[in-house]
């Protein structure tokens, strides 16, 4: 190893703009970042005039000779690759770095030191589809943290003669890739920056990978009713399951991407009680104890909606059928989901159907047995929700999801025609059983780009909160567009003032920071 100190460094002037800055801002030395997007893995930070002296330290590997410390992460996640690169000069077209690494979905991270030559101004120029970050020393010099084709950025610093701190970010979302790092002064013309003037990183830094930001969906295909089931640990693992068919089971490390794991809660195509799979509806998995439940809505025997429950020993099953319907009405009955209190005790609510029959259509809670599989001797049904036909919750309200904060009791439901009226909306209280207090107007309604937002889960990630839920392309009209369903969507829940809300009422529709803590 050898210790190289860090060059003066004054920043002059910058190039092509990002847009204007959005979140709070908080003054490092080195110049000013977006605190919020940017300790969350995106940034609106505006390339920028500023002057500052850079002073520090720079540790680099003397024995890797000459280059950049590449570092590679497959779907923005767990370090998948590791290298030294001679330069970054990269046009990877469809192909991708490396194998393991992939095609699409990936972020880079290069660094190192710069031997400057001569004291004077410096233009570093990056080109790149898509995101890329450039630092000097520890003034970010270039940010364009977004989806782009091929474009040109460049940033001009003074820098004194020696050795200064170089790194590059770098994210791929989909189609083509490519990233190049150039300079010029008024001695040199622009060349892409020649290995024989960098030096790498150690190896092994441990750091994480540089996150893009997300834009919904994050399921681009029908799933309505999403179900999501969060597992904590070092590694987050998340599973979904949607209403339709033999409920297939969808496993993310991220939320942001979602494949089909092969598995089913019901490889036949519907649980052994149902008289057939038209109409298997909202399934939700949970942990409940040892073991995971599945929660789920079917047709009986009689052609009457019905609530079941599967269990298994792993997320992904086999999952086993009770064998017959855990909760049945006349009017039928759907949208079971789970909710585990700090006192140990276990609860299901669920809707009775009413609005099928033009009658009212309540929620009820009732507790579970410790198995999840029955109900607990001597639990009756409690109405905790009802809607009303006044608002815009109309004939409806259904898909519930519990969650408790600051010994409150929130239930999420949904409300109106699973169409284009479709809402969410929440409710609290101090106690389960309620009464609930309703927030009034819907925490999330319609706008150009979705309609009809509801029906989802919600899911811890740290000390943050996020809504996975269903909504509508949104037509000219502002009706829903068919086409492609109702497709998933992933918006953070932000807590004040007593009540949750969600952006500024809608689903997003612009690029959004990583999930993060």
């Amino acid at each position: 190893m050898r210790v190289a100190q860090w060059a003066a460094l004054a920043l002059t002037s910058c190039g092509t703009s990002s847009p204007p800055e959005t979140a709070a801002t908080t003054t490092h030395e080195g110049g000013t970042v977006d605190a919020e997007l940017d300790a969350r893995g995106g940034s609106s930070v505006a390339d920028r005039s500023v002057r500052d002296s850079i002073g520090g330290g720079v540790v680099v590997d003397a024995d890797a000779g000459v280059g950049l410390r590449g570092t590679y992460f497959r779907r923005h996640g767990a370090l998948t690759l590791e290298r030294v690169d001679p330069t970054v000069d990269f046009a990877w077209g469809n192909g991708g770095p490396a194998t393991d690494v992939g095609v699409d979905h990936f972020s880079a991270r290069w660094e190192g030191a710069l031997d400057v030559p001569a004291a004077g101004d410096y233009t570093f120029v990056v080109r790149a589809d898509d995101g890329v970050r450039l630092w000097i020393g520890d003034v970010r010099i270039i940010d364009q943290w977004a989806f782009h084709d091929l474009s040109r950025y460049e940033a001009t610093v003074t820098l004194a003669q020696g050795q200064v701190a170089l790194r590059l970010e770098y994210f791929e979302k989909d189609l083509v890739s490519e990233v190049h790092l150039a300079w010029s002064s008024a001695g040199l013309a622009e060349t892409i920056i020649p290995e024989v003037r960098l030096h790498p990183a150690p190896a092994g830094s441990g750091a994480a990978s540089p996150k893009p930001p997300y834009q919904n969906p994050v399921v681009p295909t029908s799933c309505p009713d999403p179900g999501v089931l969060a597992i904590a640990g070092s590694a987050p693992d998340y599973y979904m399951v949607c209403t339709g068919g033999a409920f297939p089971i969808r496993r993310s490390a991220e939320l942001v991407f979602w494949d089909d794991s092969g598995s089913r809660v019901f490889p036949a195509g519907r649980p052994p009680w149902a008289l057939n799979a038209t109409r298997d509806w909202a399934p939700e998995i949970h942990q409940v104890g040892s073991r995971y439940v599945t929660y789920y809505t079917a047709l009986d025997a009689n052609s009457r909606l019905s609530i079941g429950a599967a269990s298994a020993t792993a997320p992904l099953g086999p999952y086993t059928d009770v064998g017959a319907p855990l909760v049945q009405d006349p009017l039928g009955v759907i949208d079971a989901t789970y909710f585990a209190d700090d006192d140990g005790r276990h609860y299901l609510f669920y809707k009775i159907d009413g609005n099928s029959q033009a009658q009212p259509t309540p929620i009820f809670a009732r507790e579970l047995a410790p198995d999840g599989l029955s109900f607990a001797v001597g639990s009756t049904p409690a109405q905790v929700l009802v809607n009303d036909p006044t608002t815009w919750e109309g004939g409806v309200v259904e898909g519930p999801w519990i969650v408790k904060r600051q010994l409150m009791y929130f239930i999420f439901y949904a409300g109106n025609v699973f169409d284009s009226r479709y809402r969410t909306g929440v409710a609290r209280s101090s106690s389960i059983y309620g009464p609930y207090e309703k927030h009034g107007a819907p925490i999330l309604a319609n706008n150009e780009r979705w309609v009809g937002p509801g029906h989802g889960s919600i899911v811890p990630l740290g000390a943050s909160d996020y809504f996975v839920y269903h909504a509508w392309t949104a037509t000219p009209m502002g009706t829903n567009d068919t086409t492609m369903g109702r497709q998933v969507l992933l918006d953070r829940i932000v807590w004040q003032g007593g009540w949750p809300s969600i952006g500024d009422g809608t689903p997003s529709r612009d690029l959004e920071p990583w999930p993060s803590e």
